[in-house]
């Protein structure tokens, strides 16, 4: 074996395993109590690497806590029950979607705000009111991650429907408002018009 081969080889010996040890070493509870108390967990599940700190009660995540998927680059900062979003807080991913409101059972549950590629997102940025007035956005209640209820969406050119809306759809009464300030009612059964009120000339 040449000097060099054998040198590369060794390398590898010592080197490779290092690497791995230090990618395991650096899964599992990493700092804190991840039992019950305050820790960061980091583990490898179907949804890849994530990496969680916060409060803990018997092994789950339970109270507040902020929650990195960090292959999918997604994260939730907010309130947890036995190890699920349940409560209060905010998710945002790396297209810049926010959802700031309501979880219950690791879904949008509740009213809260659900806006999309907000320009410059950063973290605790904006709030919900800043989010309804200046992105395209929903404003309004959800129902199992869907617009569900009573509701307001606003487009990028600045007109907005407020009305009915079930399974993301606008349904029932509602009315179209333009930035010239022209109102238009309508009737929807799941985004079909059912009436619509003639706009004035």
């Amino acid at each position: 074996m040449k000097p060099v081969t054998a040198l590369f080889a060794l390398l590898l010996a010592f080197v490779v395993p290092a690497a791995f040890a230090a990618v395991g070493d650096e899964l599992g509870c990493i700092s804190g109590d991840c039992q019950n108390g305050v820790g960061t967990l980091v583990e490898e599940t179907a949804e890849g690497l994530r990496r969680y700190r916060g409060d803990f009660v018997n092994g789950k995540f339970h109270g507040f806590g902020k929650l990195e998927l960090l292959d999918k680059k997604v994260t939730y900062k907010g309130n947890f029950q036995n190890g699920l979003k349940s409560g209060r807080g905010s998710e945002w991913d790396a297209e810049n979607n926010v959802y700031i409101g309501q979880w219950k059972n690791n879904r949008r549950n509740g009213a809260g705000v659900q806006a999309f590629r907000v320009p410059d997102w950063k973290e605790d940025k904006h709030t919900e009111s800043w989010l309804a007035r200046n992105a395209e956005s929903f404003q309004g209640t959800f129902r199992n991650d869907n617009f569900d209820g009573e509701g307001t969406y606003r487009w990028p050119d600045g007109v907005t429907y407020t009305g009915g809306w079930a399974a993301n759809k606008k349904h029932g009464r509602g009315y179209f408002l333009y930035p010239t300030g022209v109102r238009s009612d309508r009737i929807f059964e799941f985004d079909e018009r059912v009436y619509d009120e003639p706009l004035p000339r």
